[in-house]
């Protein structure tokens, strides 16, 4: 049986009760029904604190009182207790989710103003600028995809499926005419779903052609033949990266230079969708072995 001193640091650690509140808790499993002189007493409780311990305890769902001079306090058998402390902490985080959606909405109105007088900034030419493949990078990396006029071509070596968030601008964009053209590589560390997703993608008419990520020297993407993204490194990835180094410039030279070099890329490239359904038949094949 584990130690109670180690079941109370537990229940502090893991589901978040305060040190008192598992003392009193750990002292009524352990001895029984209890007035509050008694619990303060096993648990080491200072008798002033006694009663909002277990007046939190009972709110949490772990105690019952019978009323009398004095009462006396039980705890509730701990799978149905533990339950009900469950639902408070699911309420508590709901709550607080809640007003950080509040806030949330509120703080992007405000911010939206002052991103809005800021819209019609372009990129210098010539003008360079250093980021990483991280959470900001997603999001201004989704803008560009979304503001693109006519033309998006991508060369990637990721080993890994696009986020789910990029495949949706994507959608977006094609709906309104966009060319959207990309050759990379697919390989087996994409999950079935992963697989079923890209082909939605495809058919909603994203032109996407296979190339062995080692016939892809570089990583880059070109927005209308005019600003550009180079990604490092990239030889091979061990996990789905957080914080690759990129490069965003505006240097429309250079984006030509990069657009010629995707023409050759796409010239050697195969059609995807047969690899697409081999990798989709050999996921159900390892499904059906399971």
């Amino acid at each position: 049986m584990e130690d109670p001193l180690r079941l109370a640091e537990r229940l502090n650690k893991e589901l978040d009760l305060a040190p008192y509140e598992s003392q009193a808790y750990i002292s009524l499993l352990t001895h029984g029904p209890m007035s509050p002189s008694e619990i303060a007493r096993k648990s080491n409780i200072p008798r002033p604190r006694t009663y909002d311990v277990l007046r939190s305890l009972m709110e949490k769902g772990l105690l019952i009182e019978q009323s009398g001079k004095p009462s006396i306090y039980a705890a509730i058998e701990p799978s149905k207790g533990l339950a009900n402390l469950l639902i408070t902490i699911e309420s508590e985080s709901n709550r607080q989710l809640e007003e950080k959606r509040r806030a949330t909405d509120l703080l992007a109105s405000a911010l939206s103003q002052l991103h809005e007088r800021s819209k019609g900034i372009k990129f210098e030419k010539g003008k360079v600028w250093f980021t990483q493949r991280d959470a900001a990078f997603l999001s201004l990396y989704i803008e560009a995809i979304g503001n693109c006029e006519k033309e998006l071509l991508v060369a990637s070596k990721s080993l890994y499926a696009p986020e789910e968030e990029i495949l949706r601008v994507v959608e977006g964009v094609l709906k309104k005419g966009i060319t959207i053209r990309v050759v990379r590589d697919i390989t087996r560390f994409w999950s079935s779903d992963e697989l079923d997703r890209y082909e939605e993608i495809i058919k909603a008419g994203s032109q996407v052609r296979h190339l062995n990520v080692k016939e892809i020297p570089l990583r880059f993407m070109v927005f209308d033949r005019k600003d550009l993204i180079l990604i490092f490194p990239s030889e091979f990835e061990p996990k789905k990266p957080r914080t690759t180094e990129a490069l965003w410039l505006r240097i429309p030279p250079l984006a030509g230079i990069l657009s010629k070099h995707f023409e050759e890329l796409w010239s050697k490239s195969k059609p995807i969708t047969p690899i697409l359904k081999e990798l989709k038949e050999e996921k159900q094949l390892e499904k059906a072995r399971e």
